[in-house]
Parts: C-alpha cells; structure tokens; sequence
C-alpha cells in the first residue's frame, strides 16, 4: 500500500527494513520486494520498476540482484515546509531524500540506482553520519542520500508530477517509462567464483575476462559486430604494404560499440582510402593506463614489422593514440619500425576531465548512464556491465585499481608527465561540442551536477570538456588547428559524433588532405 510523505520531515516505515525521509515533499510512497518462485510476481515487480532487457541483461551478467524498489508517485515541493524540515545534503551539496534499508549480509555489496521523473539515473552509495562513504559490512541499515528535488520533464504539466495533464511516459534506454521517482536497491557478491574480491584488483580481473586486449578487422562486414576477425600472421605484412589506418575506442567501449555510429558506406569509403588496411585496437580502459595499453600492443607486432599509421580515436583512446606517437622513445621497438602519421581525436579528454578525479568518479558514471539512457545506442548492455563493475568498487570504497580512468584526471600524476614534449611530424586534428541537453530534466541535471560543480561553467559533452580537445594543455602539439567544434544547437553530445554527416565529411578530409 502507498504511504503519504512526510514534507516535515518525519522518517516513515514503508515496509519492514526500508524507511524513508522527504523534507519538503509531498506525494506517496510504495516499496516493492521481489519474490521468490518468478512467474506473476516477478513480472509485476519488473512492471513496476519498467526496467529494458539491457538494463536486466547487464545487472544480471554482473549478478547485481534487486533487493527491493521504493516508487515516490505525485511527488511536489513544499516550500514553507522545506524551509522549516530538517535535511541532509547529497555529497554534490544538493537537498536529499533520506532512504534506509537493510543492510545486505556480510558477503554483500549495496547500491542504490536512483530514477527521478525526467529519467535522469545516478548510482547512489550509503554514507555514514558524517556524509563519507560508509563500505562497512554487517550492521541492520545502510542509509542513502539521494538528491530530492522533483525534476522537470518536457511531457509534464504546470505541477511536474504524474498525472498531471499532458503528462505522457517518455521512452527511454534503460527505463521504459517515466514519471515518478524510483530508487532501486541492488545487492552484489563481494566475491565472485570466477573474479574473487571486489577489490583493488577487480577491474583487472573483470576485464582480463570480459574485455580482454586484442587487434581485431574493421570491415564494412564486420565494424558493428562483437567477433572480428584477429589481427595476426600474414595480417601484418598486409597493413605495412602501404598507409594503415587504426581505430581506438574509449572508456566502457570496444571498437563495436565505439564506432557503431558510422555508416557502412563510410567504412567502405576508410577501405577504399586505406586499401583494405583498417583494423582495430580493443583494450583495457579501466584497470591499465594508456602507456601500458600501448606496451601489449607493441608486443603483438612480429619482429622487422614496419608500419606506417593513420589513427581515428575516440575519448580515452585519444590518449592512447598519443602515446603510441609522442612516447615511441620510452618503448623498445627492436627491429619493428612504426611511424603515426595523422590523428583525427573525436571527444579526447587531452587535457583531462574532472570527471576522472576521484571525488567525482560518482559523477563519471552517472554521466555515462546517462547518456545510455537519453541517447540509447548499440551495446547499451555491455557498456553498462563496466559502469556496473566500476559502482561495485566505489561501494566498496576502492579507487587503487582504476588507473585507467584516473589516467584523464587533470590534476592527476599520469597527465602532468604526458602533457610535455616538443612537437614531431604528427599531424592533429580534432572534433568537440559544447553539448546543451534540451530535455528539461536532463539540462537540470547537467547543470546543477557538471557544469556549476564540476566542469566551472566550461562548454562540455557531458563527458569531456570542449576546449579540452584541441586547446593549450602544456604539449607543443597543441593547440590542434584542424579542428570542427560542434555549438550547442547542433546537439552533438560525447558519443553522437560519428552518426553526424558534417563529422564524417571532416574525417575523410583529413585523412586525405594533402
């Protein structure tokens, strides 16, 4: 049954081991359990919760299980009550719902992935009394503070809440409808058969077997396909019989999911450029940094191979690439020869995010399932698993083991030694946006969470800042003067590059400009 909030702040019982506190709002809560045996009351659960097959198939492959779902319906602002309620703060400073639940046994993990009525998703982690991060085990309740605010939504009426006239469900990537809160509380094994301890060196056990390193083709046949064929023997002598051309993806991606956005005539057109000689580079983007990303790649070129490259990256593969161009000398090439001619740097974090600071890694994969969820594209699922994979050890309290994402902190030991460096004969280019949400809920979010906080008012995709790309950063590469900037009207956003036509013409010009 649906219990009245409490605007004055009073901490309801909604069921046995959640409870729930919402300063200055009103409308009605409801928690809802799973219950065992499937069937009919597995399906009304899911109804309830309106959750796709991505999201299901992600948590269920990281064997994240729901322990219970608490839907806030109606909810509005009262204002002279918010005033006079006493309130905790989320850790980003905003006014929180306070929600207690039971705490999971002592061989499991606890987070809380929370929906609000636009749709906007943030993984939530419990806090102690003090607002830190509380990774204990055992005890009765783990208490969450999530932000309380009611979000606008485009299909809303004047009130903003469900029900409300021209209120319509909004379809979206993750959640199939939207229009009430809801805060979904997931349980995780703190240790696995196969990957062990969510720990320091989880990350690299995960990928190791999930996203393991390898150069695999990148045909027409084949780009938007998870089984390319591998890069190996006679293979190698073909890409060094004239100019070869190299993918590399970025955080969460591999060169499928990456790359999806391009057509297959654009590909075919890369083939044509480059004579059949396309292939891409899948690797580690959480638990290694991009200097050793490059040293397994240098390891799989046979001995005498030589080869000259042209390379398109995408956000931390960016970095990646420039590492395998401006640090060949902290590398033992041996008898192979290699030589990077151009790179074309879509949405490369080369001066860094704050994003990846340690205080704002919440943020980073909040920012990502975001975007899975406004701007649902192929390989939602396996996208998810890493941020899944990366929410387990924050709620643990473990940031040791992702040097692959703390490689793009701006303030970070990994970018103060790569920034440096007299230019070579590389020849850059680049292509950023200053991306401006049009959904209410969404621009609502982007604001009050990366640009006012994070990001200090700068132009960003949600993920990289704009001028991040191509401006200054202390390298004499930059900045990079071939470059297309997309303005907030054009509504390009982190991962919507190469599915825009002016992008794509861009590419293939510098690839081929004299």
């Amino acid at each position: 049954m649906a219990t009245p909030l409490d605007p004055t702040g009073r901490l309801i019982n909604l069921s046995p081991g959640v409870r729930l506190r919402t300063p200055g709002l009103r409308g009605n809560a409801e928690s809802h359990r799973p219950l065992p045996g499937g069937g009919e009351a597995t399906r009304a659960f899911r109804e309830v919760e309106r959750s796709t097959s991505e999201l299901e198939r992600a948590l269920d492959n990281e064997h994240v299980r729901p322990q219970a779902t608490v839907e806030i319906a109606g909810a509005r602002e009262v204002a002279a009550a918010a005033a006079a309620a006493p309130t905790r703060s989320t850790p980003a400073g905003e006014p929180a719902i306070e929600l207690q639940v039971a705490a999971p046994n002592q061989e499991q993990g606890q987070f809380v992935l929370s929906i609000d009525e636009a749709g906007v998703t943030t993984w939530n982690f419990a806090r102690a009394a003090g607002g830190e991060l509380d990774a204990t085990r055992g005890g009765e309740l783990r208490t969450y503070l999530i932000p309380r605010y009611v979000a606008p939504r485009a299909s809303a009426g004047a009130e903003g809440v469900e029900g409300a006239p021209g209120a319509a469900p909004a379809e979206r990537g993750l959640f199939g409808a939207v229009g009430r809160k809801l805060l979904k509380v997931l349980v995780f094994p703190l240790v696995e058969d196969l990957l062990g301890e969510v720990g320091e060196h989880y990350a690299h056990r995960w990928e190791e077997s999930k996203r393991p390193y390898r150069l695999r083709s990148f045909t027409p046949a084949d780009y938007a396909q998870p089984d390319g064929a591998p890069v190996a023997g006679g293979r190698w002598q073909e890409l060094g019989r004239g100019r070869a051309l190299l993918m590399v993806h970025g955080t969460f991606s591999r060169a499928h999911t990456a790359f999806a956005g391009l057509s297959t005539e654009i590909v075919g057109e890369l083939h044509r450029i480059y004579e059949g000689r396309v292939f891409a580079f899948d690797h580690y983007t959480l638990s290694e940094d991009p200097r050793q990303n490059v040293q397994w790649l240098l390891d799989q070129i046979p001995d005498r191979t030589k080869l000259e490259l042209d390379i398109i990256c995408h956000s931390r593969g960016g970095l990646v690439s420039r590492e395998l161009s401006e640090k060949q000398a902290a590398f033992s090439l041996g008898s192979r020869e290699l030589r990077v001619g151009r790179i074309v740097f879509v949405a490369a974090p080369n001066a860094g995010t704050a994003l990846a600071d340690g205080r704002y890694l919440g943020d980073f994969i909040d920012s990502y399932t975001n975007l899975l969820n406004f701007f649902p594209t192929s390989g939602v699922a396996e996208v998810l698993e890493g941020i899944v994979t990366v929410a387990k050890m924050l709620a643990v309290g473990v940031l040791a083991g992702l040097p692959g994402l703390q490689s793009m902190n701006p303030g970070g030991a990994f970018l103060a030694d790569f920034n440096r460096g007299r230019k070579g004969d590389d020849r850059y280019f680049a292509l950023a946006s200053n991306f401006d949400p049009q959904d209410p809920g969404l621009k609502a979010w982007a604001v009050n969470r990366l640009l006012d906080r994070i990001f200090q008012h700068a132009g960003n995709d949600l993920v990289v800042p704009t001028a991040g790309v191509y401006d200054r950063n202390g390298s004499d590469y930059f900045p990079i003067a071939d470059r297309l900037v997309f303005t907030p009207d054009r509504g390009i956003w982190h991962g919507g590059f190469f599915s825009e036509p002016d992008a794509q013409r861009s590419i293939l010009h510098w690839l081929t400009v004299a």
